[in-house]
């Protein structure tokens, strides 16, 4: 099954669809804070890497090879973060997560609500690949993601040393993963 188009998710209070040219700049500003970058491992300071993260992930997209939706609150519409499948491992059936909050929607439950539709997402007909098994890698340290995570009932399956290269560091990262069965 290959989508061709991005499918809009809704939730309570946000809804998940595509993001595009006209979110370049709340996607820099995302992008280029340092609290929200801390655990990341994108950093950005000029809005051309802003723009060229919306046409790879596009690529991507269109290649079959990742899904990223842009997730906005449902009342302002307005951008609030991002969330997806960056990539899949299709030999062993895995979907491997991500998403990313603008600060000014930090503590509102937004994480874990837009996480809880994407799940529902990956292990639905409407995902393009059968996955079985989803993970999400978080450095260490980063214990609001763990949270997110746990609250949609992924589970820790150990540490990844120095798995991470960015920033001019090597970085832990602790792989969280959801089965089909879990749910």
């Amino acid at each position: 099954m290959t989508l061709n188009s991005l499918p809009i998710l809704e939730t309570e209070s946000l809804i998940l669809n595509e993001q595009t040219l006209r979110d370049v700049e709340p996607i820099y500003e995302m992008f280029s804070d340092p609290d929200v970058t801390e655990f990341y491992d994108l950093s950005f300071s000029d809005i051309n890497e802003a723009i060229a993260l919306v046409e790879d992930d596009s690529k991507r997209f269109n290649n079959g090879k990742g899904i990223r939706w842009a997730i906005r609150d449902k009342l302002s519409n307005r951008f609030i973060g991002g969330c997806g499948i960056n990539r899949f491992e299709e030999s062993n059936h895995v979907a491997v997560i991500g998403y990313e909050f603008s600060k000014r929607s930090w503590g509102k439950g937004f994480a874990t609500e837009a996480i809880g539709k994407l799940v529902e997402f990956i292990f639905s007909e409407n995902c393009p690949k059968h996955i079985n098994k989803i993970e999400a890698y978080v450095m260490l340290g980063n214990r609001a993601s763990e949270v997110v995570l746990e609250k949609r009932c992924f589970k820790c399956d150990g540490i990844l040393r120095a798995h991470g290269f960015w920033k001019g560091s090597y970085h832990d990262l602790k792989v969280f993963s959801l089965l089909r069965d879990d749910l």
